[in-house]
């Protein structure tokens, strides 16, 4: 067999792994961009913050341009009736916002929130910063006290819980 022979059949399986690789890019709800950092398995490295005692490990980050980040965070469950993410998944995204750039020094303008069946895309605002702020000043009054109590009524989160052990308020 030639060599023209083969470069015309290696063309074409070249051009449809493209396109497959943009079909499932389009279909994974994520923006175009290169992903500069992964913890989907859980290996990442903790980005930490001095300043505010925060640490994280967001699922992703998406180098959108220059020194412009885009935090991805993966849930299991599906967008919310709602439309809107849950609380918790707002403040966590905030973290991120904060640690990328208190620790990564990159411009975050927003993260997204990827459910099953679709993303939710959160600004980041100074609004939302200063409700992180005042949530982390509230936990830490609430740890302090030393008077966290459960606020929920789902034995399969306190199954999972990692402080468990030590809570008499325990469902499970």
């Amino acid at each position: 067999m030639t060599l023209s022979a083969w470069l015309l059949p290696l063309f074409l399986l070249a051009v449809l792994c493209l396109l497959l690789a943009g079909l499932l890019r389009r279909r994974s709800g994520l923006p175009e961009g290169e992903i500069v950092y992964a913890d989907a398995g859980g290996d990442a490295r903790v980005l930490v913050s001095q300043r505010y005692g925060l640490r994280g490990k967001p699922d992703y980050l998406l180098e959108e341009g220059p020194g412009r980040v885009i935090p991805v965070e993966l849930k299991s469950g599906l967008i919310p009736r709602s439309g809107r993410p849950h609380r918790s998944h707002v403040m966590q995204l905030a973290v991120y916002f904060l640690l990328v750039e208190e620790v990564l020094h990159k411009d975050v303008a927003y993260g997204l929130v990827r459910y099953k069946n679709g993303s939710l895309r959160i600004e980041n605002t100074d609004r939302l910063r200063e409700e992180l702020l005042d949530v982390i000043e509230e936990m830490r009054a609430v740890l302090a006290d030393d008077d966290a109590p459960r606020n929920h009524n789902q034995a399969s989160r306190c199954r999972a819980c990692s402080m468990a052990y030590a809570c008499d308020e325990r469902l499970a």
